[in-house]
């Protein structure tokens, strides 16, 4: 079953849709992301595949420099850097400067670097950025047109991610990603409850001896890490509960009613003591909080990329091994018995040439390097999962016949095929998103009510968007 994973995750991305929000764009202040209009759903078509032989008169073996940027973790920075050590022994003549850091900051100096002409030639980019930056039209290059880069290697679905509203492909994405509940086995012997009442039952028992504030021994059913954490739980439980998105033509979706609703089942989890209250808490808003490293919460919610790191860092785990015990993976509950459970997907992360790239004259070399590190074996090999589970014809290939889509990771793409759901590509804008933290934030201090925070959730993010039509 596990084995074929690959091939079954990507014939089911083949009906995934991507078109439940849309909005109209108005004119926005340089540097800052809007929102956009729907991607493009049907990308350049793709004839013959440009020359990808591996050719060391690359550049007619005329010494050149580029540069490569992302964001990551040690592990990913380690595998990075060994691939790309590949590439420069493949070709000597050709330098590869790694730039790279956590990913705090890394849009601010994205957006800056773009103004002023200073971006690396290749870089990794958010889903999210790509129909934000430029106000939706394509700020990097067109992928549609460079030399080097095979662009069979990713289906019309998948380029459809990347096309931006002028039809240009800004990038390709790596995979698809959705966040699922990693839990304690020992806590949840029969399974992860499968709705938030259930979660609230047996949260209240195991939340019996808590404190008000967490001094380091409260447990918890379920511990959420972060904002964007709060965040993507409560859009998941509104999508779940009335099948609703986001936006679509400039419109918030969801009803103030509805998202009432939500915080007032979040509400209820909180006051159980089933999750944590806001001074409990506890720093840092990662998978390294000592409530879930030491086993005291039931459960938390991350990226499927993110797996073994969460898994590695529960209890005895070692976060480098790929086997880890007591950590089973599941869906968030839904809010009434029986209601479909689903995951909000996007693409994991996105690759991309740079318009830099072309203004300095070395887009064919970049985008050399870009296709090599998707198609070939050593390569490949050397980066494993530190991207995710690639969707890039060749990199599945390899990433399938190596066995290294296995295990917990294969458990939680294996939800995601059987249960899609799809984010709105502008649910990390960078100007709705602090709207919703802001509501969720006033509502856990107890600032405001639920039907307070909902409005707040509403309207703040439907002003936004009126000021951009």
């Amino acid at each position: 079953m596990k084995k074929a994973l690959l091939v079954i995750f990507i014939v089911a991305i083949a009906m995934f849709a991507i078109t439940a929000c849309a909005n109209d764009p108005a004119p926005t202040p340089a540097g800052t992301p809007a929102p956009v209009s729907t991607p493009a759903p049907t990308p350049a078509p793709v004839e013959t595949p440009p020359p990808v032989a591996y050719d060391w008169q690359l550049n007619d073996g005329n010494p050149a420099t580029i540069t490569f940027e992302w964001w990551g973790g040690d592990a990913r920075h380690e595998a990075i850097n060994n691939a790309v050590a590949i590439f420069m022994d493949r070709y000597p003549h050709i330098t590869v400067n790694t730039i790279y850091g956590a990913f705090g900051g890394y849009l601010d100096r994205l957006t800056m670097d773009l103004a002023a002409g200073t971006e690396a030639d290749v870089l990794q980019s958010n889903f999210a950025w790509v129909h934000a930056l430029g106000d939706g039209y394509n700020v990097f290059a067109n992928h549609n047109t460079l030399p080097y880069l095979d662009l069979t290697e990713w289906s019309d679905d998948l380029r459809a991610f990347t096309t931006t509203r002028d039809g240009e492909l800004s990038g390709v994405p790596h995979g698809i990603t959705g966040r699922v509940v990693i839990y304690n086995t020992e806590m949840f012997p029969g399974g992860f409850p499968a709705t938030w009442d259930e979660l609230i039952e047996v949260g209240a028992e195991i939340a019996a001896n808590n404190t008000a504030v967490d001094g380091g021994n409260n447990r918890y059913a379920f511990f959420p890490v972060g904002y964007q954490s709060w965040d993507i739980i409560l859009m998941t439980m509104i999508l779940n509960e009335y099948n609703v998105n986001l936006q679509a033509g400039g419109q918030i979706l969801p009803s103030v009613d509805q998202v009432e609703a939500a915080f007032e089942m979040m509400g209820r989890a909180i006051d159980a003591g089933a999750l944590p209250t806001f001074v409990q808490q506890e720093a840092p808003l990662d998978t390294t909080n000592p409530v879930w490293m030491q086993g005291r919460a039931g459960g938390l919610f991350e990226w499927v990329g993110n797996i073994f790191l969460a898994a590695g860092n529960f209890g005895d785990n070692d976060p480098s091994a790929r086997q880890v015990e007591g950590v089973g993976v599941a869906l968030l509950p839904t809010m009434s018995a029986g209601t479909s459970a689903n995951s909000m997907q996007r693409p994991s992360l996105v690759h991309a040439v740079t318009q830099g790239a072309v203004n300095r004259g070395v887009d064919h070399i970049a985008a050399y390097f870009l296709n090599f590190i998707y198609t070939d074996p050593e390569a490949l090999l050397a980066i494993g999962d530190q991207f995710g589970v690639p969707l890039a014809r060749s990199a599945a290939s390899v990433a399938d016949s190596e066995g290294q889509v296995w295990g917990l990771m294969a458990d939680g793409l294996e939800l995601l095929v059987a249960n899609t759901g799809d984010m709105c590509h502008l649910f990390e804008d960078p100007n709705l998103r602090p709207a919703r933290a802001a509501a969720i934030e006033a509502f856990r201090t107890g600032g405001a009510t639920a039907r307070e925070a909902a409005e707040r959730w509403v309207n703040e993010q439907q002003s936004y968007l009126n000021a951009m039509n």
